[in-house]
């Protein structure tokens, strides 16, 4: 590696707490210590660390997320559902490219024309959750990119049955538990609205495993905002002709995002500008003057 790319990758590092939210929490993290470590979901091995098409870029390395967890001296006991996730995982990308040539068969075109921007959805499973630890981890990871819009279906906007069931089941067992987001925009969290700890690590290339392992044990302050409106699906406007096959027309005009949610009167899950943090704040003493055109505010903000 050369030179410049290590200081960018380093100079990179000091921002990437920035690009995370936390959207609930309990206080349970950060963790103390790295210790024993229960990692499940498809984001685990498969993380993603940016989107298709032109979100896609080579690298010299990529650390996943359960790399970045043993490299930070977590010990991850969940590995034998990892591994059964793997086999179904590949069956179920066998199954999505075996759909795709027989689509593009029918329609006498190019595969590559019709794989472009498509994605598969998360597959369904059944397998147990037997892994024990002093904390545990889900995580969900998404794939999207140019070519093709999202869908709202069971492992794409929507969390597929599966996933709920082993998120809310994890959030019952462990106290400390999170639920990590790996992905590239909303999904609809309704379903699991009562989870303790929420964490949107969203997708931060190669460096992606490293990130949530320092965000985990307090290396790195999770302090980004949401640059979208994340809602339920039903919610966000259904005017135009979004998702369909030809040409998706948009007639929504300024009615999009946050103006659509104040001028529908509806309340989504996470608004517009939403963020945690490990820690809490008073602001007090705060005073505002007006010299011509400028105006100065001034307080005093404690770390509480």
């Amino acid at each position: 590696m050369n030179s410049y790319e290590s200081d960018h990758l380093k100079q990179m590092y000091a921002y990437l707490g920035e690009c995370t939210v936390l959207l609930k929490k309990d206080g349970c993290f950060p963790l103390r210590k790295a210790g024993k470590i229960a990692a499940y979901g498809s984001g685990v091995r498969h993380t993603v660390k940016g989107g298709t098409g032109s979100g896609e870029v080579n690298s010299r390395y990529f650390i996943t997320i359960e790399q970045g967890l043993k490299d930070a001296g977590f010990e991850v006991t969940s590995s034998a559902w990892l591994t059964a996730y793997d086999t179904i995982m590949a069956k179920a990308h066998e199954q999505f490219v075996k759909d795709i040539r027989e689509k593009a068969k029918a329609q006498h075109t190019n595969a590559v024309l019709i794989g472009m921007g498509a994605v598969m959805l998360q597959p369904e499973y059944d397998l147990p959750l037997e892994a024990e630890g002093d904390s545990c981890i889900y995580v969900v990871s998404r794939v999207s990119g140019e070519g093709n819009d999202r869908v709202a279906e069971p492992g794409d906007f929507l969390l597929s049955n599966t996933e709920i069931r082993d998120i809310l089941a994890l959030n019952d067992k462990f106290e400390k538990f999170m639920l990590v987001l790996n992905v590239g925009g909303p999904i609809d969290l309704t379903p699991v609205q009562n989870v303790k700890n929420i964490l949107l690590l969203s997708q931060l290339g190669v460096e992606t495993g490293r990130v949530l392992a320092d965000i985990l044990l307090g290396r790195v302050y999770p302090s980004g905002k949401l640059t979208s409106t994340w809602a339920r699906a039903e919610e966000y406007p259904d005017i135009g002709s979004f998702g369909e096959i030809n040409d998706s027309l948009y007639k929504e005009g300024i009615y999009v995002g946050y103006r659509w949610f104040e001028a529908a009167g509806r309340k989504p899950l996470f608004p517009f500008g939403y963020g945690l943090g490990y820690t809490e704040f008073t602001i007090r003493d705060m005073s505002v003057s007006l010299s011509e055109s400028i105006v100065k505010v001034t307080a005093v903000a404690e770390n509480i």
